[in-house]
């Protein structure tokens, strides 16, 4: 069922670790600092002065500090997105004054066309040193020049966060209703965990019907059945991309760094949520489209024990005399699987088999040396599909043997002779077409980028107050490393990113003394209804040393 949930706000105790009480609200000159640099870069003016006057309207009903907090960081974020949306494209700016006035459908193409143009290019990842080295360095590229403006469009390297803020100038521009959207369970995992099943399954039917496969085939499936496991060492960082409404029964993800892009479903949840956060906006809710993703996943998994069929039906073949086999296999789908996007050859290759499917080429091989093995006369389509399929054996050295022995015409008597060899012939092409079946099966069944596979589910906000907050969150992180600022961003921002920083300062943490502060951003991400794989792993990692902690205060 897709379901939201609020996260309730928490109450602002003075956080006690073993040295005493202090008040963890008190303005240090860290968080000024930040503050400070936050601030500079993200005006053109370099000003480093918030509007007071509009800070004091937005403090006439508390006076508490941490409400002035709150409150300084969402005129932060506003500034962030306001600053950003100066700087943007012209083209960008061009497509959202587009937007304001589009049709519903021209919007969504405006969306994919967004999407596309902040679109992070990556090389895929085919080996567990290449996804380790991937890895490293997302975790050690992180620099401040990734989340400004004024830096990352003149560099052109944004990070998520800063593709997301070019996200929320465009919004603004368009005047568009936006959420930001934080995946606690990533789009990537659950691909990562359906393609490990897929590549298990293909696997394990090899072995079974004693299928060679291409040894570097091998290598990467079983990098694949192993990438769940490898993935879960990937830290934990925040993340941003954000849900448009193009209409009021259509909601757009768009998350570029992730690529993740499309509609959810049930529509209505998050304009609830976005209603519920007009009169709330420093909440944080999570959404699960679970059963949306899962239906993705489970028309892969059919659509695999489909092609099984298909590939038993291959299988039989070698069983069949050559001519047979020849004209089944030319009649059968696979010149429709070899002609898909899932079938990894090259795309002239492709366009020259096509060519031979309309007729258009040169035969592979004479129409008066086939005669005698097909027998019978047949229709000129059909045997432009066995030229077709030539064309693509063509390819293969088992094949180029193959069509050598057809494309000699022999006299009767030695036709049986011929027979026998173009039967050998043909049992070693099937083989070699049946184990080349086998990739095709894992890039036809996978959840790739083209799926469209959204966020399983995610925490959807207002951006302003978030914003600000993963601002002075990101350049701490960067540059002071300070706890005292990230307990602080802890208290007034209930984001599972936030107190995940909170509770991993349990291990960052040299000595064995355990702040409260930690200990409750632990406790309430343990009892969060939603856990991503990786989560639990940290999450099971600060249960070890807890455990040790407090094996030691008794002994």
């Amino acid at each position: 069922m897709t379901t939201f949930n609020q996260t309730e706000s928490l109450s602002l105790p003075n956080d006690v670790d073993q040295r005493g009480s202090h008040n963890e609200f008190c303005r240090t000159p860290d968080y000024e600092r930040i503050l400070s640099f936050c601030l500079k870069r993200t005006t053109s003016d370099h000003s480093n002065r918030l509007e007071r006057s509009h800070l004091k309207t937005r403090l006439a009903t508390s006076d508490t500090e941490s409400q002035t907090l709150i409150s300084e960081l969402s005129l932060l974020g506003q500034r962030a997105i306001q600053n950003t949306a100066e700087l943007l494209d012209p083209r960008l700016k061009q497509l959202a004054a587009e937007y304001v006035g589009s049709s519903h459908s021209r919007r969504y193409e405006i969306c994919e066309q967004l999407y596309q143009s902040l679109l992070t290019q990556s090389e895929p990842v085919r080996s567990q040193n290449e996804l380790l080295e991937h890895i490293w360095g997302d975790l050690t590229n992180q620099s401040c020049n990734r989340i400004f403006a004024r830096q990352f469009l003149k560099h052109g390297n944004p990070n998520c966060f800063g593709r997301a803020l070019i996200l929320h100038a465009f919004a603004q521009l368009a005047n568009a209703t936006v959420l930001g959207a934080m995946p606690l369970i990533p789009s990537s995992e659950l691909s990562v965990r359906h393609d490990g099943l897929v590549a298990k399954w293909i696997l394990r039917r090899a072995q079974k019907q004693n299928v060679k496969l291409r040894p570097e085939l091998i290598s990467f499936l079983q990098f694949i059945v192993k990438r769940p496991e490898i993935d879960r060492i990937r830290p934990l960082m925040f993340h941003m991309g954000l849900v448009f409404q193009i209409s009021p029964a259509c909601w757009v993800l768009i998350d570029p760094h992730a690529k993740a892009f499309g509609k959810y479903q049930n529509t209505a949840l998050i304009s609830h949520i976005e209603e519920i956060s007009q009169q709330r906006p420093q909440e944080i809710f999570s959404a699960d489209f679970r059963s949306e993703t899962n239906l993705k996943s489970g028309n892969q998994i059919r659509q695999l024990k489909s092609l099984t069929r298909f590939l038993d039906q291959l299988q039989a073949l070698s069983e069949c005399p050559a001519g047979e086999a020849l004209m089944a296999m030319a009649k059968s789908q696979f010149l429709d699987f070899v002609l898909s996007d899932d079938w990894n050859i090259p795309r002239e290759q492709k366009e020259k088999i096509a060519a031979q499917l309309r007729g258009e080429l040169a035969p592979v091989v004479e129409e008066r040396c086939l005669e005698p093995l097909l027998e019978t006369q047949h229709s000129r389509s059909t045997l432009c599909r066995i030229q077709a399929f030539l064309e693509y054996c063509s390819l293969l050295d088992c094949g180029k043997e193959f069509i050598g022995l057809l494309s000699f015409h022999v006299s009767a008597d030695t036709q049986a002779l011929r027979a026998e060899m173009l039967q050998v012939s043909f049992t070693e092409l099937l083989s070699e077409l049946i184990a080349r079946f086998h990739g095709f099966l894992f890039n036809l069944c996978s959840l790739s980028h083209d799926q469209e596979l959204l966020h399983p589910v995610i925490e959807l906000y207002r951006p302003d107050f978030r914003v600000g907050v993963e601002l002075i969150s990101h350049v701490n992180a960067v540059t002071l490393r300070s706890e005292t600022i990230t307990r602080q961003l802890s208290h007034i921002c209930q984001g599972q990113s936030v107190q995940l920083s909170a509770a991993t300062e349990i291990l960052r943490n040299p000595t064995e003394s355990i702040r409260r502060s930690s200990r409750k951003a632990f406790e309430q991400l343990v009892t969060a209804e939603t856990h991503s794989c990786r989560l639990q792993e940290v999450l099971k990692r600060i249960s070890i040393k807890i455990s040790h902690i407090q094996e030691q205060e008794i002994s």
